[in-house]
């Protein structure tokens, strides 16, 4: 029959060495609570153990190396995504596809089709308020309300690196890789009337790949439409 160790004692040495690990009494006890939930037969008793606290502070530990390496990753990826921003921001005609489909990537995932629409329009395009209402049929006031909202939304992902070190398995919206190659192409053309379209196409008013084909086909561009949708 196996002794069962003391659990109180065995876990007030945890959470003392959990704090020294994480800093922080919330950080401690989640890790606290993680590490009992692995080592649960030791601590029932139910599997024996010449030295129970050794076993589960090497276990806490591990879990505490691993957490740090996924936080290391998550904080990189967010570093990338601010520094595609920026670049996007900055740059009117990219040169560097691979960051441009980032950045675009980014847009996709965190903003509607109509705030990403008027936010490339006047920050990437340079579009007055009233042209972009215009070219969405809309008024100037939702424009500027869109606009806002897709500032706010970015300026939360550029804060989001700070984030990463409470969630770093946050998970990502998926994107469809045709309507990202279709952006990445309207951007690089300057087709502002291509990006119009995708909205449309987004909202559900026509199909992607057909609107895109219609208006390269229109401007007499029939090979842009093959590089829109390029495997």
């Amino acid at each position: 029959m196996t002794t069962k160790p003391d659990i109180h004692e065995l876990r007030f040495v945890l959470y003392r060495y959990c704090l020294s690990l994480t800093r922080s009494p919330w950080d401690a006890e989640d890790l606290v609570q993680e590490t009992c939930l692995k080592a649960l037969p030791v601590m029932n008793g139910a599997i024996a153990h010449p030295n129970p606290t050794a076993y589960m502070l090497r276990i806490a530990k591990n879990i505490a190396v691993d957490q740090s390496r996924r936080k290391q990753l998550a904080r990189r990826a967010l570093q990338r995504q601010e520094e595609a921003l920026d670049r996007l921001l900055s740059e009117a005609r990219p040169d560097d596809r691979h960051e441009l489909e980032f950045a675009l990537r980014l847009l996709l995932q965190h903003l509607s089709p109509l705030q990403r629409t008027v936010f490339l329009l006047r920050e990437l395009f340079g579009y007055k308020g009233q042209d972009v209402a215009t070219k969405l049929s809309m008024s100037e006031g939702a424009v500027k309300a869109a606009l806002h909202r897709a500032r706010a939304a970015i300026a939360k992902l550029k804060q989001q690196s700070e984030l990463a070190q409470l969630s770093p398995q946050q998970s990502e919206k998926q994107v469809d890789e045709s309507l990202l190659f279709a952006y990445v192409n309207a951007v690089r053309d300057g087709n502002s009337q291509a990006l119009v379209v995708l909205a449309n196409a987004e909202e559900q008013v026509m199909d992607a790949v057909q609107a895109i084909g219609q208006l390269y086909s229109s401007q007499g561009s029939r090979s842009s439409v093959s590089m829109l949708y390029a495997a």
